[in-house]
């Protein structure tokens, strides 16, 4: 066995000769998302193989902001088709276009302009709360005593403006009404719960703030993932880093994965490979309506202790979170097709922004602007399917900035549909729900 280069934070290995095991199954993905699923389906008793062509948690999950959110709001709830010329126009806006993209970027956003429809937007708000709900039980039920650390005290989204807390308050309303505390804290209470962000809560312009109480963080959701990784390969579990270059499914039911340096046999394989899903499917005709959301992060220049939970300045496009070395910012939706270049400038003008109401940040040195890709979907709800006509290969992608929050959940989903064929979400999570209608009772009224 040898160690896996470049992963010395956590134990696991590369089994040079993989062909003298019996795979049940292969997850191909190593974010947070393909160790979930390989981690759910090890606790059904399968022998499963994680593929990656990098280690782990190098894509994403090293830039995720690491919350965990007991509910959450599609992108069609704050961007309607209209709003996007500006937004992708203005300087400071906190969304942006690669604009070579755009050709291949049309047909996603036409079935985003269907999404934005109220009752699709309520569907997936509703949906998405449930699905939240039962995030931080998934992982205690998938990792049980082996559970990383995980800080459970909250998230405030600071409101710069009268018009964003107008919106907070309906919105607080509605997460309210499907199980997600939340609600409005200003001045005094503001200051006790972050005192960093005084110089926000008090003054003619003091900034009011939704504290979303039931949220949850990782500090370094990277090591968190690669801890995930670390029991997968403790209770069994095989670790590979090679580049997958293509899927061959037999007759027999067993999938080939055709690598780099090996070529690997098993009955399951799962996509888990984020907005490049869409390369491997190509073969078999399969198709999911994905673009890439650019996220960056930076670590900030500040003490351990800076803040004690994430911070989010909405209107900015940012969000603080604390890190082990003091605090990073992270954020921007940064739209493009996958593999299009990152604009690491993007989070710099944003961070220039921040300073302008938060002057004490600024970029640690010797630290860059990292970036990673979300998968997007036009609903913002996963795609968690089996892929038609070829019943040995799974596909869970589309978690866009929900990776780490629904990760485990997303996991429980997958290994029903791989070892009962069926999941109570079937439906509502097949990438043919772009093909109808979806209609789903919403559990509140519009505000």
């Amino acid at each position: 066995m040898l160690k896996v280069k470049g992963a010395s934070c956590f134990r696991c290995h590369i089994y040079a000769k993989i062909g003298v095991v019996k795979l049940d199954a292969i997850v191909v993905g190593a974010g947070v998302v393909g160790v979930t699923a390989a981690l759910a389906l090890q606790q059904r008793g399968m022998k499963v193989m994680m593929l990656d062509q990098q280690s782990v948690a190098q894509g994403c999950s090293f830039v995720s902001a690491g919350v965990i959110y007991p509910g959450a709001f599609p992108s069609g709830t704050y961007y309607r088709t209209p709003d996007f010329p500006a937004a992708f126009f203005k300087a400071s806006s906190a969304a942006a276009l690669d604009w070579r993209s755009v050709p291949g970027f049309l047909s996603w956003g036409i079935k985003y302009a269907r999404a934005t429809s109220s009752n699709m937007v309520w569907h997936a708000t509703d949906l998405l709360h449930e699905l939240c709900r039962d995030s931080l039980r998934s992982f205690e039920m998938l990792l049980g005593v082996d559970l990383p650390p995980i800080n459970r005290c909250g998230y405030l989204a600071v409101h710069l403006s009268p018009y964003e807390v107008d919106r907070a308050i309906r919105l607080n309303t509605i997460h309210t009404s499907l199980g997600a505390a939340a609600r409005i804290v200003s001045g005094g209470e503001l200051t006790v719960l972050e005192p960093a962000m005084c110089r926000l809560a008090i003054g003619p312009k003091a900034a009011d703030a939704t504290y979303l109480e039931g949220s949850a963080h990782v500090t370094d959701p990277a090591a968190f993932v690669a801890s995930l990784a670390d029991v997968f390969v403790q209770r069994g579990g095989l670790l590979c880093v090679d580049t997958v270059q293509g899927l061959d499914s037999a007759g027999s039911g067993k999938v080939t994965v055709r690598c780099a340096r090996e070529k690997y046999l098993s009955g399951t394989v799962v996509l888990a490979t984020g907005s490049r899903s869409n390369r491997l499917l190509a073969h078999f005709g399969h198709r999911i309506p994905l673009v890439a959301e650019m996220g960056y992060h930076l670590e900030l220049d500040v003490e351990p202790g800076f803040i004690s939970r994430p911070v989010s300045l909405q209107s900015l496009g940012v969000i603080l979170t604390p890190s082990p070395r003091g605090a990073r910012i992270s954020g921007i939706s940064h739209f493009g097709a996958p593999g299009f270049r990152g604009r690491p400038s993007l989070l710099l003008s944003a961070l220039d922004r921040v300073r302008e109401v938060l002057p004490m940040l600024r970029a640690r040195p010797g630290f860059e602007v990292r970036s990673g890709e979300r998968p997007a979907t036009p609903d913002s709800l996963p795609v968690i399917e089996r892929v038609s006509g070829h019943p040995s290969i799974f596909v869970s992608t589309g978690h866009g900035h929900l990776g780490l929050t629904l990760a485990a959940v997303s996991s429980r989903i997958l290994a029903d549909l791989v070892t009962d064929g069926s999941s109570i979400y079937s439906g509502e999570l097949s990438s043919q729900r772009f093909r109808r209608s979806t209609k789903r009772r919403a559990v509140v009224q519009a505000a």
